[in-house]
């Protein structure tokens, strides 16, 4: 089975079959370790600083990564770069059927109309920011789609 741990960033490391949890945390705090300082004699003048393993990353079941303080910001970041990607698929679609419109050519929509469903997009960000962040669970966080 697939340990999983989350990082300070949010991001997610699974552990599969050929590590451990505890080496990956322990090299993270190593290469997180900021080393000591010496005289030219080799005296210690300043101690190395050792971040504690959790301020890195903990280990983490997939119930609890769902809720995890450094997962949410994480996943709605994503989800939102997601909702962003769709709404410039579909602005571009409406420059095409604008300049459709423009031509005048039937059945298409009139040139108002294509404007204010731009507009619409165009707002959607904020709006998706501002749902997301009411959203307490990355199963919600996955799910919300403003575009639907």
């Amino acid at each position: 089975m697939n340990e999983l741990i989350v990082n300070a960033d949010g991001t997610v490391t699974t552990v599969g079959d050929a590590g451990s949890v505890s080496g990956i945390i322990a090299d993270a705090v190593e290469a997180a370790t900021i080393p000591a300082e010496r005289d030219i004699d080799g005296n210690e003048t300043k101690a190395a600083i050792v971040p504690d393993a959790d301020t890195l990353m903990v280990e983490v079941t997939a119930e609890d990564l769902k809720t995890h303080e450094w997962r949410l910001p994480k996943a709605r970041e994503e989800r939102l770069e997601d909702i962003r990607a769709a709404r410039n698929a579909k602005l571009f679609e409406l420059d095409d059927e604008a300049n459709q419109a423009l031509t005048g050519r039937p059945g298409v929509r009139s040139v108002e109309d294509v404007e204010a469903a731009r507009q619409v997009l165009r707002d959607l960000p904020p709006v998706a920011e501002a749902a997301l962040a009411k959203l307490g669970d990355t199963d919600a966080i996955s799910d919300y789609d403003p575009l639907a």
